[in-house]
């Protein structure tokens, strides 16, 4: 008898405490959330000792990520290398891998039947509805066949891993489709070498417009070098795979000079500089 009391009582007071704060809230402005200034730098999350290693790793770098994500708004492509660790270690530890001859070799597959079907009864206000925008006269409800929509399918996800248990080198791909039909393809390679971490992030370079999907010609790639004090980023356009610089031997000075970079983010210690 005494929790129910308590519950009663509880429901008539905290309805007056509302209805009081209602009120004075009444005469309050209320003002939107202020927009984020920055984004974080990716932090390597988990526990564990691979996710222990990984954060070793990655916090030769921390001070100069946080520099950067602190004036980068526009360009995010520094925040890959830890993004994709990250992933890593979820997919790890999901599939609770294990490093074989010093490797963690394991696929993670994520797939789902995501088909749906609507019509216009599904719009809130029927009245508002129109068969033609041009229109504005309401649409009769016996057209509402004429206006189903369907889609979707079964989507499938497969991220494929092998990656150093040190963590200092490694790859990842990710093939996505619809339906049996390839909808996305990612590629991302790195390798620590002398206290520098190389790395390239990989594409289809594909839009997606009202149409459909339009794969367009090769892949667009990040490539970049982080340093305990500076980085440097450039997006290409490739055409082949076979094209893409190889984090664990690439000659920075020599890949600079030879490529036409689409954008670029480069960073001195608290200096950042983006192109265009």
């Amino acid at each position: 008898m005494r929790k129910f009391s308590l519950l009663c009582l509880l429901l008539i007071i905290i309805p007056l405490l509302l209805a009081a704060c209602g009120k004075k809230e009444e005469a309050v402005d209320i003002l939107p959330s202020p927009t984020p200034e920055h984004l974080e730098a990716p932090i390597i999350q988990g526990e564990g000792s691979l996710a222990e290693t990984a954060r070793n790793v990655m916090s030769v770098y921390a001070d100069e990520l946080n520099a950067v994500a602190v004036r980068s708004l526009d360009n995010l492509t520094y925040t890959i290398p830890g993004n994709v660790i990250n992933q890593f270690i979820q997919d790890a530890q999901s599939a609770n891998a294990e490093p074989t001859e010093g490797y963690y070799r394991f696929s993670w597959t994520q797939r789902g039947d995501y088909t749906y079907e609507t019509t216009v009864d599904d719009a809130p206000e029927i009245d508002a509805v129109t068969p033609d925008p041009r229109d504005e006269a309401p649409m009769d409800n016996q057209l509402n066949g004429d206006y189903e929509v369907s889609g979707g399918g079964l989507f499938e996800r497969v991220r494929s891993y092998e990656f150093a248990e040190t963590v200092t080198r490694g790859r990842m791909e990710i093939s996505d489709s619809l339906n049996g039909e390839v909808t996305g393809h990612e590629y991302f390679a790195f390798s620590v070498r002398d206290g520098l971490l190389y790395f390239v992030d990989a594409t289809l370079n594909i839009i997606i417009d009202e149409s459909g999907l339009h794969e367009q010609d090769g892949f667009i790639a990040a490539v970049g070098v982080l340093r305990q004090d500076s980085l440097d980023i450039l997006e290409c356009a490739y055409a082949d795979p076979a094209q893409f610089p190889d984090p664990a031997k690439v000659n920075w000075s020599e890949f600079v000079a030879s490529v036409d970079p689409i954008t670029r983010l480069s960073a001195q210690g608290e200096n950042v500089s983006i192109f265009p």
